[in-house]
């Protein structure tokens, strides 16, 4: 384990043992997660403003459908911009969130680019004019509850917790977002992230805290945002890693003997995508085996997508919206029974 990932291992384990905990009916809950909207002062250094439409149709179905909204981290984007700027360029989606927060189903955390939340008073000074009264939490620890028993815990952070840039070095961070990207993506007019294109474990970060929870003793799951890419375990094994080169070769030759064109055809696709893939540096999925960690996105994709973490009905699922025809509606993108999820993890050696 590298130094970064020890650190986010202490601070994380930390959290957990400081985090309250609170008890919920597995069944009857109704909870979608959003996290990294990054609201900005609606000029071209902004990632949220592009992404606003998808965000407020969503709230606007889940408001109806009566679910919790919970809002895990840098919800604003308070390295780039002072408070007054994000509360004067999006009253309305504040008052959005706010009808959540008056039906007492509005849960808010900070994460590192949103950190002035830790003060309550200046949670106070500029937010409870919307939501009144709001809290904002850390950490969260979720008690599943099944027939009173308990089926499993999800355990709620934004996810910088222990990062050398965005917590133990934030004050230098904050500087050089400021003073350095806002500007130049306002010349430039560029946007900060991309969509994502899958759902598996492939960066340093993601794999440090699902380390975590999958060495942890209480065998929590964690649900967190931060690094902008939905990550959603499964009950159900995992796929098989990349096959390594040479065998891929080997098995291409055979087929060619063999003179099995439909075979030769997928074997050599493979082999593509593998070499393409190396050639390009990306570190190869991980299997998430125990099912103990998930990310849902972020509220800033540069296409004005966003995605969510849905928990209804005793399942978790990973939604997109806008769906795929721009209509206001949640595209599924994957879903599972959080029994068996709890059950494979609970069931994993320590």
């Amino acid at each position: 384990m590298g130094e970064d990932a020890r650190k986010i291992a202490e601070r994380l384990g930390r959290a957990y043992e400081e985090a309250p905990v609170e008890d919920v009916d597995l069944a009857s809950a109704r909870l979608v997660i959003f996290s990294d909207h990054h609201k900005g002062a609606r000029d071209a250094a902004d990632d949220f403003r592009r992404c606003e439409r998808a965000y407020c149709a969503a709230l606007g179905h889940y408001l109806e459908a009566g679910f919790e909204l919970i809002a895990l981290g840098d919800v604003e984007e308070l390295w780039e911009c002072r408070p007054e700027e994000v509360v004067e360029a999006y009253p309305q989606v504040l008052e959005l969130e706010g009808e959540f927060h008056a039906a007492g189903r509005y849960r808010r955390f900070w994460g590192n680019h949103d950190d002035q939340w830790r003060d309550p008073g200046q949670v106070e000074k500029h937010l409870h004019r919307f939501y009144p009264g709001l809290e904002v939490s850390e950490t969260l620890r979720l008690r599943l509850l099944d027939a009173g028993a308990e089926a499993g815990e999800l355990f709620l952070a934004h996810g910088h917790q222990g990062t050398l840039a965005s917590e133990r070095f934030a004050w230098f961070s904050r500087l050089v977002v400021r003073h350095i990207w806002r500007p130049l993506q306002r010349r430039l007019n560029m946007g900060s992230n991309t969509p994502a294109s899958d759902y598996e474990l492939r960066a340093e970060h993601d794999a440090a805290m699902f380390a975590w929870a999958r060495s942890h003793p209480a065998k929590p799951v964690l649900v967190t945002g931060h690094t902008h890419r939905p990550v959603f375990g499964s009950s159900r094994p995992p796929k098989p890693r990349r096959r390594p080169v040479a065998e891929l070769e080997e098995e291409l030759a055979a087929a060619r003997e063999r003179g099995n064109r439909d075979r030769i055809a997928e074997v050599r696709s493979e082999l593509e995508l593998v070499e393409a893939e190396a050639r390009r540096g990306e570190r190869p999925p991980q299997p998430i085996d125990p099912p103990c960690y998930f990310n849902s996105g972020c509220c800033s994709f540069a296409d004005g997508d966003v995605t969510a973490l849905e928990i209804a009905g005793g399942r978790i699922r990973l939604v997109r919206w806008l769906d795929d025809d721009d209509e206001p509606r949640a595209k599924l993108l994957v879903e599972d029974d959080l029994h068996e999820i709890f059950a494979r993890v609970k069931g994993a050696p320590a």
